[in-house]
């Protein structure tokens, strides 16, 4: 064996691995741009700060250690200004902020940055300003502008030239807490004002005028639509849609509940698993038909060969999913990786996720607040991370034994087990951030995972791409393969729903806070990093006294309150108040809701705040008007919340989705209390609730207060 090499004097070569180079910036990067989210600012003084590394760059000792530091402090730095910016910006005199005034009206002349969104009731453009015409000329501006428009009548691309009338206002936040930060999320997209269209009828086509590359991808996206939409069922091509060009517009509610409940709602969205899954059928179908080819196995490397097909199958679907940040995040580790193939070097998937989240980071200064590259950078990260530590913790046992004598079921087994790793790590993964952001967990998943995925990924996904291309090339063909893939779609659906409706399948949790969130982080990670039995016992002794002392405290919040707290909630134009009594008991007052909006406030709004204050039960649930804006979100706080009476007037909604609360309210068998003048006063945990209104005339058509 050969001796060690010495170390080299002032240990200047063993400070640190050498990945630290590109870990250390990154990591600093990504919390620079989470720290500027911070209500308080640093001061710009700080920067001085970065000058005291350079104090110890003149020694021979420390001078790695000083430039690392000071390299990682310059990221922050980097990182936290640029989201800060996004964030708190300072427009200037031209951008259109600057010229906007509350109620009045601009003839605004731009370019549609994207593709018109369609979503369930309208349609959503961003719109890059140009200009304002005024009666005595034009005046140059600047500053996106997010459009909703209610009846779309005519065919919008990307690229064109528009002008119309609108009368634009500032993104407001709803201020509840728990609940989804508006302003804030447009925001970090360059986003600073938003206005309404009720229909396209007065929007003037002044020019089509796309860039050339991207033109190619959008028209190609567009046909791949519609053939989709003219050749499959509504329910199947919306599904398909978003598999191949990341349209999600066809995907209905219960489509989106069904695959969520089951565990598999990733699915719906293209990712990095979809495209890594294509990457590999590319990479194994050149292969295999390359092996056919007596040329082509003299005269190539045919492992180079299928991986450069395979890299430019990756980043041509990456461009046709709408280069979305988990499909970006995939392309570049997968391209990574396949770049130190193609130049015989060794493959390093730690430093290609590292490098994907350093890219992602500087073209993105907001991209840490995105759930999706949260959620996909850590199912990664605790996939590979998770799958080294079982292969150290349960190693190949060494034999002397022949291949033919070593057992089939002993490697089949572990075979398995490594793939059923894989969702459990995944989970584990994403779990806390999932219960944080959507108050939901799926069990279904752990079996669902394994069966879904595959079809999807290796079989309907370049199914699909394969009919999208033929679709363009040669229709007639592609109509011939859509009869398969038809029945691939409904194959995948009908397993969506059988593990759908498996008990416990998809369940409420409370959502877990920031602290809450970062001290799981933390168990888990800890557990994977270190390595010592007495290190890992302190840290679980630590991690149990907190969760103990959170458990113990939103115990006595839920369980033992001694005082009486109301929340308002902002809703929009109707109103919804929760009520906790002392004790145990929760109240919900009216629900919100509009009758032109798809949006549900129960799930939006609502819910989310219940869950962030560990309430999973409310008792009583009182509708206080019979108009849309004051039910509008009940039914799903029956459904997910389990109440035991519902009060209301006499009074019903005339709309369908009253019809729907009764019809549900009547399969959960909870308990209908009319109220109405002359009702004695209720007492619920030593709270009175008296009713004042309608009087008995009237009670027919009046409310409840």
């Amino acid at each position: 064996m050969p001796a060690a090499q010495p170390r080299s004097s002032g240990g200047t070569d063993s400070g640190f691995h050498p990945s630290a180079w590109l870990i250390v910036p990154t990591v600093s990067l990504l919390a620079g741009q989470a720290l500027a989210v911070a209500p308080w600012a640093i001061s710009p003084l700080s920067g001085a700060g970065l000058l005291l590394p350079w104090c110890c760059v003149f020694s021979p000792r420390w001078r790695r250690w000083a430039l690392l530091v000071f390299l990682a402090a310059l990221s922050f730095a980097l990182g936290y200004v640029r989201h800060r910016q996004l964030l708190y910006p300072e427009f200037s005199d031209n951008h259109l902020r600057s010229v906007m005034t509350q109620e009045a009206r601009l003839y605004l002349e731009g370019t549609l940055r994207h593709e018109p969104e369609k979503l369930t009731n309208r349609d959503r453009w961003q719109v890059r300003s140009e200009r304002i015409w005024q009666p005595t000329g034009a005046q140059e501006i600047t500053g996106d502008i997010l459009l909703g428009v209610r009846a779309v009548r005519r065919e919008w691309r990307y690229g064109d030239r528009v002008r119309f009338w609108i009368r634009p206002s500032i993104p407001q936040d709803s201020g509840n807490p728990g609940g989804f930060n508006y302003a804030t999320y447009l925001a970090q997209r360059d986003i600073y004002a938003i206005g309404f269209l009720d229909t396209d009828e007065e929007v003037e086509l002044l020019a089509r005028q796309p860039g050339a590359a991207r033109d190619l991808v959008e028209r190609l996206r567009r046909e791949i639509r519609l053939f989709i939409d003219r050749s499959f069922s509504q329910s199947n091509g919306g599904l398909l849609k978003a598999l191949v060009v990341g349209d999600m517009g066809g995907i209905t509610k219960e489509t989106r509940g069904a695959f969520t409940a089951a565990g598999v709602n990733h699915l719906l969205s293209i990712s990095g698993l979809h495209v890594a899954m294509l990457g590999l059928v590319v990479f194994g179908l050149i292969r295999y038909f390359g092996s056919l080819s007596v040329f082509l196995l003299l005269r190539c490397n045919l492992l180079k060969l299928a991986t450069f097909g395979s890299f430019v199958a990756v980043v041509f679907y990456t461009a046709l999913a709408g280069a979305m940040v988990p499909t970006v995040r995939s392309a570049i580790m997968i391209s990574v990786y396949e770049l130190a193939v193609l130049l015989d070097r060794e493959e390093e998937v730690f430093a290609s996720l590292t490098v994907a989240a350093l890219l992602i980071a500087l073209v993105w200064p907001a991209v840490i607040a995105d759930v999706s590259f949260q959620l996909s950078f850590l199912a990664v990260l605790f996939i590979v991370w998770g799958m080294r530590k079982i292969h150290e913790w349960f190693p190949i046992k060494r034999s002397d034994d022949l291949p033919q004598e070593k057992s089939w079921f002993r490697a089949r087994l572990r075979q398995g087990g490594m793939h059923l790793a894989v969702p459990v790590l995944a989970t584990l993964g994403t779990g806390p951030l999932i219960a944080h952001y959507f108050g939901h967990l799926s069990l279904a998943g752990f079996i669902a995972n394994p069966l879904i995925v595959p079809l999807v990924g290796f079989v309907v996904v370049p199914l699909g791409l394969g009919i999208g291309f033929l679709s363009v090339v040669a229709p007639d063909l592609g109509a011939f393969v859509v009869g398969i893939a038809e029945k691939l779609l409904s194959l995948t659906g009908w397993m969506v729903d059988l593990f759908a409706r498996l008990p416990l399948a998809n369940f409420a949790v409370p959502s877990p806070n920031a602290w809450e969130v970062a001290l799981l982080y933390g168990l888990l990670l800890g557990t994977f990093a270190l390595r010592k039995r007495i290190h890992l016992g302190a840290l679980l002794a630590v991690a149990l006294i907190a969760i103990g002392t959170s458990g113990a405290y939103w115990w006595g919040e839920r369980q033992q309150r001694q005082e009486l707290r109301v929340t308002h909630l902002n809703v929009g134009q109707g109103a919804a108040a929760v009520v906790e009594l002392p004790g145990s008991k929760v109240f919900l007052i009216d629900a919100g809701g509009a009758a032109t909006s798809a949006f549900d406030t129960g799930e939006g709004i609502i819910a989310p705040f219940l869950r962030s204050r560990k309430i999973l039960k409310v008792d009583y649930l009182v509708v206080t008007h019979a108009r849309i804006d004051h039910y509008g979100g009940m039914r799903t706080i029956v459904n997910e919340f389990a109440p035991k009476e519902f009060w209301s007037g006499a009074a019903k909604g005339q709309t369908r989705r009253f019809e729907d609360l009764e019809e549900t309210l009547e399969k959960s068998q909870i308990v209908r209390v009319a109220l109405h003048y002359g009702e004695a006063c209720r007492v619920v945990e030593l709270v009175r609730f008296c009713f004042l209104y309608p009087p008995y005339e009237r009670a027919a058509e009046g409310s409840l207060v």
